[in-house]
Formats: structure tokens, sequence, C-alpha cells
């Protein structure tokens, strides 16, 4: 009789082991992509400042704004007496961003230079970007946008008489 018991005992046992091993379960989860278009950046208009006459006696910084005018007459701040003698002469660049509608970005401006800078014009430097139909910080609907950039630079006395040619940089991180 024990003999009969344990082998019912074992064959229960066996038998709901393999019932829990034949069992299988399973479950979801969601996949998402999202998809954008490649991005370009394009300068599409330069910076230009005009021509400036330099003080004679302490500085002035000069600055183009970021604004989208076909022309404008840089501001001249400071204790100098440096003048614009030509006005209208300053505009501000131009970038084209194309990407994806409604795409969320970072608009940086990273640098503005000069060659030959060094020693003549001092704080140079980009304005803050302005977006002409969307916002510094997201693509509008269209996945278009055009972004002014202005500069800024301090002239004083002591600045060389010449024509100077830089690089205006503006990068856009994609979030």
């Amino acid at each position: 009789m024990k003999l009969r018991i344990a082998l019912a005992v074992a064959g229960a046992v066996a038998a709901s082991a393999t019932f829990a091993s034949a069992a299988t379960v399973s479950a979801n989860a969601v996949a998402n992509a999202n998809i954008v278009a490649p991005a370009t950046v394009t300068a599409t208009r330069t910076l230009e400042f005009g021509t400036i006459a330099k003080p004679t006696t302490t500085s002035n910084t000069i600055t183009v704004p970021s604004a989208a005018a076909a022309s404008v007459t840089p501001t001249v701040t400071g204790t100098g007496n440096a003048f614009i003698p030509t006005a209208g002469q300053g505009r501000a660049a131009i970038f084209r961003l194309v990407g994806t509608a409604n795409q969320a970005i970072a608009v940086n401006t990273s640098s503005l230079t000069f060659v030959n800078q060094s020693g003549n014009l001092a704080n140079v430097g980009p304005q803050t970007p302005v977006a002409s139909i969307g916002s510094l910080t997201q693509l509008p609907a269209s996945g278009m946008d055009d972004f002014f950039v202005g500069g800024h630079f301090d002239v004083s006395p002591t600045t060389t008489t010449q024509a100077y040619t830089g690089t205006l940089t503006l990068s856009i991180d994609f979030n």
C-alpha cells in the first residue's frame, strides 16, 4: 500500500511539473520611432557692418542688430567719437534651416571672428539670433525658418584702418 501511495504522489508531482513547464506566457511593449528629415542650415545673407569711422578718443561698440531689415545703420555706443559716415550699409546675416515640421531645436551662435582682429577689434561677438516665423526652440509647421544674426565689436583709436573679413558661425542642436 505504501508503494502505491508513493507512486501515486510521484505521478501527480510529475504531471503538475509537466503542465507548468508546458504553459507559455508573453507580454507586449509599445515600440516607437521618430523619423525626421535630414536638417540643413545654409547662410543666405552675409553680416555687414558697413563703413565705420574709428574714434580719435577712447573706444566705441559697433552693433548690428539681429533683424530682418534689408539694411540698417549700426549703432555706435561708448565714450569715443566713432561714427557711421553712410547710413544703411549694415544688415544681419540670415541662416535658413530646413528640417521636420514642429521639430524641437536649440539655436546657438557659436562665434564671430575677424581675420586680424587681435589687437584691433575687441569684444567681438554675435548678437542673439531672432527667428523669422518660429522660435529658437521649435521649427514651425512648414519645417523651415530663417534666423537673423547680428554682431558687435569694439573699435578704438589704435584699431588698424583696413577692411576686415570674418566668419559668423551658427549652430543648431536637434532635441
